[in-house]
């Protein structure tokens, strides 16, 4: 198995421990509501803070819509996308 198949397994676990853990936690507080986790919640402010000055309104819009995904789907995308490269890289 290669590294980049390990990655894409690993990144696929990682998503789904998010996720379960978005589980519990809407269920374990006084106000059981689900909330996700995105990008933006996890890192510094002052680390996502360059995105306000790209001047490309295009890809403006790009890291913006990454950074507001939340990180499960961003963990299997990135993970079904390694998976995929490592098939490819096989054959």
């Amino acid at each position: 198995m290669s590294k980049v198949a390990i990655a894409g397994i690993l990144s696929l676990i990682l998503a789904a421990m998010t996720f379960g853990y978005q589980a519990i936690s809407s269920v374990m507080g006084p106000k059981a509501s689900y909330k996700t986790i995105l990008l933006v919640d996890v890192l510094d402010k002052n680390i996502v803070s360059w995105i306000d000055g790209i001047p490309s309104d295009t890809l403006f819009k790009v890291m913006d819509y990454i950074v507001t995904t939340p990180l499960s789907l961003l963990f299997a995308i990135i993970g079904v996308f390694l998976l995929v490269i490592s098939s490819f890289r096989w054959r």
